[in-house]
């Protein structure tokens, strides 16, 4: 069951609203803790978008830079947690789309461990498995799933991607299925 996204940081919803105030006025440690809650979910949409530990790593920190610098234009209509996580799949894909091509390099199997054949246990295995099977989704589905398997909500989902919310409940429910086709 995901974590409540309301009162995430102190469980006092206005704790919350006393971190984002004194955030929007420059307070790094607020943001450090309105940040903290959120940070792992929005490492694990980065990851999964840019299918890599370097390209996710770069995405997460774009993404808590743009929050840290965006906080005078979050309006509160949505958690926290959710602002965030609509920032780091925005990042995320940026990073993908300037990403310069395993082409490009001269050892391209050297771009990217393969942890199945690096001697690891099943769960890494497995781990390998769910990656390879999230990256056969359309990236509409990839994306609603990743999202909501993040924490966000349906609703919370359809506003962050910009799309209907019955759209977004559709795409969730054939990503979801796919995957159990893929991994079964």
């Amino acid at each position: 069951m995901p974590a409540p996204l309301v009162g995430d940081v102190g469980g006092d919803i206005g704790d919350d609203a006393e971190l984002l105030a004194a955030a929007r006025a420059g307070d790094s440690e607020a943001f450090r803790l309105l940040w903290q809650p959120v940070e792992r979910r929005a490492f694990g949409v980065c990851f999964h978008l840019t299918a890599n530990r370097p390209d996710a790593l770069d995405a997460l920190q774009e993404t808590q830079l743009a929050a840290w610098k965006g906080m005078h234009r979050y309006e509160g209509r949505a958690p926290f947690a959710a602002w965030v996580l609509a920032i780091a799949r925005n990042a995320a894909l940026s990073v993908v789309r300037r990403r310069s091509s395993h082409d490009d390099l001269l050892f391209p199997e050297a771009a990217e461990p393969h942890a199945a054949e690096s001697g690891f246990d099943d769960t890494v295995a497995d781990l390998v498995d769910l990656r390879r099977a999230l990256a056969t989704l359309s990236p509409a589905h990839r994306e609603a799933l990743l999202l909501w398997a993040g924490g966000l909500t349906y609703e919370q989902t359809a506003a962050a991607l910009e799309v209907p919310l019955n759209t977004v409940k559709v795409w969730i429910f054939r990503g979801r299925r796919s995957l159990r086709e893929l991994l079964g």
